[in-house]
């Protein structure tokens, strides 16, 4: 028998269970689909999380006080005089509060050197403005989300060269300070130990006197190149011991990376369990396919079929739903990775920016990053390997199935099936 003919002999069944193939096809597809719409997300995340790490660079390493440890000027000079270090950024934040339409907004003012801002940030982003210059004065720059609160509906509430009220607030009394603003910085999303757009930078020197205080929240400390970062790392890890924490965001990034991975590949074992279960369905609806077509195969040895061509006939059945199902969760999966992200943004609640960082141990004492409400920007990642993966997979599902019903097909005695009814 010619391979055309099994082809034209397996679709040929499809026309009169159209209904029946076509949710055979769906089962299939549902499983592809969720497999690649749930590792395109991960991956996403993966690639949004390590993204906003890297803010700092590759070559950052971040020293926080731990439990009284107070990071001080001579902290600043010894680390500097360390070998292959570049820069050492040092930096006091302070939490306030700014009043937007009667409701409180809660940021970070960090204060920071202007010749330092641009390492800080990776790349100095201005909407409007200009950088403050370094003075005592509170004169800084506004973050996005500080000049258009998302509480107040993104619209604009700072502007340049006006003077911007922040409130702190103490256990026993609270008090006002006015800041005017330089220039506007564009968005950044989220970042690494620093919420910038939920923060305002002043001049170092302006909030050591507004906070009255001496020491450091937080030290940035820059590698002069990516192969002395772990170097740096241990000789900072055996100058602090345990009165400080100590973390590369190069180290950060690959831990975080992985977790995420790992998690992907839980996700993509769970939603291939649903192909699992598509097989099962696949392997039922044949078995009573060959039934209702008892009939039919003894007229087909009658006329000459040989057990190993009906086999085959059925066999190729199978093999082309998981074709045609495969082919199809493809395009969902494609098409739903990209809606899946807006779908959960719109019902997931807002976290408060800096937040995970309080939580991871006590990063710096006083957190850096106020509770702006931001959100990674994930872009889904469809890998052509994983696409591939559960395409092949699907295909396997199918045949596998088919197996049994197509054996039960092939052995059918004719005379017994011509007589059946």
């Amino acid at each position: 028998m010619r391979a055309s003919d099994v082809f034209f002999l397996s679709l040929r069944h499809w026309r009169e269970k159209r209904l029946r193939v076509f949710l055979l096809m769906l089962a299939i597809a549902i499983g592809v689909a969720s497999v690649i719409a749930l590792t395109s997300q991960t991956a996403g995340v993966q690639q949004s999380v390590v993204r906003s790490l890297q803010t700092l660079g590759p070559t950052s390493i971040v020293i926080t006080p731990f439990g009284r440890t107070q990071l001080t000027d001579a902290d600043v000079a010894m680390i500097s005089s360390l070998p292959n270090v570049e820069a050492v950024i040092p930096m006091v934040s302070t939490r306030a509060y700014m009043t937007v339409s009667g409701q409180d907004v809660e940021l970070t003012v960090i204060g920071v050197r202007p010749e330092q801002l641009p390492l800080l940030l990776g790349e100095l982003k201005l909407i409007e403005g200009q950088p403050y210059p370094p003075t005592t004065a509170p004169i800084g720059l506004a973050g996005y989300d500080v000049t258009f609160p998302p509480s107040a509906g993104g619209n604009r509430q700072v502007f340049v060269n006006q003077p911007l009220i922040l409130e702190q607030r103490f256990q026993t009394f609270s008090r006002r300070i006015t800041v005017i603003v330089s220039g506007v910085l564009d968005r950044y999303g989220a970042s690494a130990f620093v919420s910038i757009d939920g923060s305002v930078f002043l001049p170092l020197d302006a909030v050591k006197t507004l906070t009255n205080r001496r020491d450091y929240n937080l030290i940035l400390v820059r590698a002069s190149s990516v192969d002395y970062v772990q170097d740096l790392v241990d000789q900072l890890t055996v100058m602090y011991g345990n009165n400080a924490r100590i973390v590369s965001v190069q180290a950060l990034s690959e831990t975080v990376s992985g977790i995420i991975a790992s998690f992907g590949l839980l996700l993509a074992s769970v939603a291939a369990i649903s192909l699992a279960v598509a097989g099962l369905g696949i392997t039922n609806i044949m078995v009573i396919s060959v039934v209702e077509r008892t009939k039919e195969i003894g007229v087909m040895k009658a006329f000459g079929y040989r057990d190993r061509e009906v086999l085959m006939i059925f066999l190729t059945e199978a093999f082309l739903i998981g074709v045609f199902g495969g082919l199809l969760g493809i395009a969902i999966g494609s098409v739903g990775s990209y809606l899946l992200p807006s779908v959960l943004t719109s019902f997931a609640p807002r976290v408060p920016a800096g937040g995970p960082v309080r939580g991871a141990g006590g990063f710096g004492g006083p957190p850096f990053g106020g509770a702006s409400q931001t959100s990674l920007q994930i872009t889904p990642v469809i890998s052509p390997e994983m696409t591939l993966m559960a395409f092949g997979f699907a295909l396997m599902i199918s045949v596998l199935a088919g197996i049994y019903p197509a054996w039960r097909a092939g052995r059918l005695d004719p005379v017994k099936a011509l007589r059946y009814e």
